[in-house]
């Protein structure tokens, strides 16, 4: 057949732009649902939804990428702070790595922060820890004020 129009009944015959219309476009099945797969050949579908407000809505994959983490690769992150309110992250595992995160089991271990003893020095790069109240005991760190106010240098000068 040649010069098929655009169909105007449903028993008209359809020329090949309609069909891909249609294919392209939507899938008119007389208002009733389908059930069973859909073989689409190794094509996609084009027109979807680019701002889904429904779960069962087909959404591109662009808006999948820049809107979720994807779980399997290692270069998919976040783009800002995580807010997670009162919840938690669990079962991390031992950090290998500096930037890697811990449990507060692992930070324990490595330091005590319940009046327990510390061996050896702490690196601060430069920083001091302040503020520091008067002594009260021999062994507690004395500020240079309170030194210059209670004690004499024993060169001699002030």
């Amino acid at each position: 057949m040649k010069n098929v129009g655009w169909p105007q009944e449903t028993h008209n015959a359809a020329n090949r732009a309609y069909l891909y219309f249609v294919a392209n476009t939507k899938l008119s099945l007389g208002g009733g649902e389908m059930s069973g797969d859909v073989n689409l050949n190794g094509h996609s579908v084009r027109h979807t939804n680019p701002n889904p407000q429904n779960e069962d809505e087909l959404v591109p994959k662009r808006w999948i990428e820049e809107n979720f983490l994807n779980r399997y690769s290692p270069a998919s992150t976040m783009a800002r702070d995580l807010n997670m309110d009162t919840h938690h992250i669990s079962y991390l595992g031992e950090p290998e790595e500096n930037h890697h995160a811990a449990t507060k089991g692992y930070a324990d271990t490595k330091l005590s922060l319940q009046g327990g003893d510390m061996q050896g020095g702490i690196g601060m790069g430069g920083n001091r820890i302040s503020p520091l109240g008067e002594p009260l005991h021999d062994n507690d760190a004395l500020r240079l004020s309170s030194a210059n106010k209670f004690y004499l240098k024993r060169d001699g000068t002030s």
